[in-house]
């Protein structure tokens, strides 16, 4: 596992994952807090509002993106969900834990439809999903609404939104 003692060996491991933020990070007992440095312009705009915080477990290297909150309350919520055995409310976003393709079915100018796989990278793994995904081209609303399936929706929009309105044929992301 990668080393994680020091703020520079913290931000060395943010810059893979995420390689265009620079991130302040500020030590706690149990690894890392980080929040992004934002630019001027973003400073006083509406992105200095919400801007979330990520934890780095230094023993487990594992990265949960925190909700806005300050810095001494996601230190106190991570260190008593870590001694409870609780669920931090936090996302992980690093390891990734499932890797999704989606193969088009079909398309019409309406709906687009895709036979959506979703494996996943935990160890153990959870049993893994096979179903269509349809996606409303109006509302961008998919079927069925669960977060597997809503992560694939958001995946194929964002290519048909960089590929000016073509719907990908075949795609995998992992989150």
């Amino acid at each position: 596992m990668t080393q994680l003692d020091t703020p520079d060996q913290a931000l060395a491991y943010l810059a893979e994952i995420d390689p265009n933020t620079a991130y302040e990070v500020l030590p706690f007992e149990m690894g890392w807090i980080c929040s992004p440095i934002l630019t001027p312009e973003e400073a006083v705009g509406s992105e200095a509002v919400g801007s979330t915080k990520l934890v780095i477990d230094s023993q487990t290297g594992v990265v949960m993106e925190f909700p806005s909150w300050s810095t001494e309350m996601v230190a106190e919520d991570y260190l008593e969900a870590k001694r409870t055995g609780r669920p931090p409310p936090a996302r992980q976003i690093w390891p990734h834990q499932w890797r999704i393709t989606m193969q088009r079915i079909r398309e019409d100018p309406q709906s687009i439809m895709y036979r959506m796989t979703a494996v996943s990278l935990n160890n153990p793994p959870e049993p893994a999903q096979d179903h269509p995904v349809t996606i409303d081209k109006r509302t961008l609303l998919n079927d069925p609404p669960d977060t597997l399936s809503s992560v694939a929706r958001a995946h194929a929009v964002q290519l048909a939104q960089q590929n000016q309105g073509a719907w990908p044929q075949e795609t995998t992301t992992e989150f």
